[in-house]
This record gives C-alpha cells, sequence and structure tokens, in this order.
C-alpha cells in the first residue's frame, strides 16, 4: 500500500514548518499546570523543534513530538 499525498504533505517545506512551529507553540498551552519534570521535557522538545526550523534542518519533517498531531 503506498501512502498518498495529503494536503499537509503536499505543502510547500515553509508552509509545513509555520504550522509545526504553530503547533509546538499549542502544545506549551497550560503548562503551568504540569509537573516541573513534565514541564522541563516539553520545554526542552519545543525548543529542539524550534531551533530545527530556525536552522533549516532538512531531517525536521521526521521529527515527532509526543502529545502534538500532525
Amino acid at each position: 500500500m503506498t501512502d498518498a499525498p495529503t494536503p499537509r504533505s503536499a505543502a510547500p517545506a515553509d508552509v509545513r514548518r509555520t504550522e509545526l512551529v504553530g503547533e509546538v507553540m499549542a502544545g506549551l498551552d497550560h503548562l503551568d499546570h504540569l509537573p516541573l519534570e513534565e514541564q522541563t521535557a516539553k520545554l526542552a522538545e519545543a525548543q529542539s523543534v524550534l531551533q530545527a526550523v530556525l536552522n533549516n534542518d532538512p531531517t525536521l519533517a521526521q521529527l515527532g513530538i509526543p502529545g502534538v498531531a500532525r
């Protein structure tokens, strides 16, 4: 079975990266209600993704963020 492209996967890389930044930031909502360890983990993951976006990392499309729908 082949994976048919979706509108999202067919979007230009800059559009996908912009959407990813929005998703990462939305994933940080209500961060203050989580235990400190979870806050740290979520912030570290967000920082990693945002750094990859800023550095135009080609492997970014393969990253997965727990709790963030793609």
